[in-house]
């Protein structure tokens, strides 16, 4: 992470929260919270949402908010998004289940910082857990001012590697409530809940191992429920730890953010799920 970074991440809350939490403005520079601004003439806010973290070495990455290395101003992704956006850089720590950080204030208190600055769009970029993070939230919140998320390798429906055992004990209820038994069952409690009309939603499929990405089948990140709503998937042959780091990756995300995502019909989704899932 840059020393700027470092320096001038923000919104430490956790005396409001059990999950600490940090929000940073990373593009086109890094800002203290009190001093987040909108570059003049933009119109659009990214927001970065991090997934699972490995500490295998020390539990002080669990329980304290990092930013990943792809939500700092230095990396591929940031320099391309800065072009025609502001971005920020939301961090959790992982001592909750993912259900529990979409629901708590902290995610909110940021969006609504942003939102005050004047942006027409305030995209969400979910990657991996964060992708159920970013989802649930605006299933949550319709009217908090995000109009569109970019899902990366979402487990929406589980993972069977979260089932594994978690090397620190604190990062167990996250992990679980990843696998696959924990987010059918969250999609079933909250199938009343659908996305809001009014906010564009894509999810960004993995495919670099044929079933998936290495880490999350590919049913699982463009889920049966998600395509029953119309929502639009792009497939790319890439893994789930490099996508965010190549060329590829990169250019597509940067497209899905610039360009309009509307619902796709039956048949388009479909033909879709022949073309992406082998499935007709």
């Amino acid at each position: 992470m840059s020393t700027a970074l470092t320096v001038f991440c923000a919104l430490h809350v956790a005396a409001a929260s059990s999950v600490d939490t940090r929000f940073a403005q990373v593009a086109p520079s890094a800002h203290e919270v009190a001093a987040f601004a909108r570059s003049p003439g933009c119109s659009r806010a990214v927001i970065l949402i991090h997934g699972l973290r490995i500490h295998p070495i020390s539990k002080l990455g669990v329980v304290r908010a990092a930013f990943s290395d792809w939500q700092t101003e230095a990396s591929s992704l940031v320099k391309q998004l800065e072009r025609d956006c502001d971005v920020y850089a939301f961090a959790y720590a992982q001592t909750a289940p993912a259900d529990e950080i979409a629901e708590a204030p902290d995610l909110g208190d940021s969006v609504r910082r942003v939102q005050l600055l004047g942006y027409r769009e305030i995209v969400l970029v979910g990657y991996s857990a964060g992708g159920v993070i970013a989802r649930n939230f605006v299933e949550d919140n319709p009217d908090a001012g995000v109009t569109k998320v970019v899902q990366v390798c979402a487990p929406n429906a589980g993972s069977g590697w979260a089932s594994l055992p978690s090397l620190c004990k604190q990062q167990t209820e996250f992990l679980r409530s990843l696998t696959k038994q924990k987010r059918l069952r969250a999609l079933d409690t909250r199938a009343s809940r659908m996305l809001p009309p009014k906010v564009e939603f894509v999810c960004i499929v993995g495919t670099g191992t044929g079933t998936g990405d290495g880490l999350v089948a590919k049913r699982s990140q463009w889920s049966d429920d998600l395509q029953a709503q119309g929502v639009p998937a792009v497939a790319i042959s890439d893994t789930h730890w490099h996508i965010l780091h190549g060329k590829k990756g990169v250019d597509l995300i940067a497209s899905l953010i610039r360009d309009t995502q509307p619902r796709w019909d039956r048949a388009r989704v479909l033909a879709a799920r022949k073309e992406i899932l082998g499935s007709p």
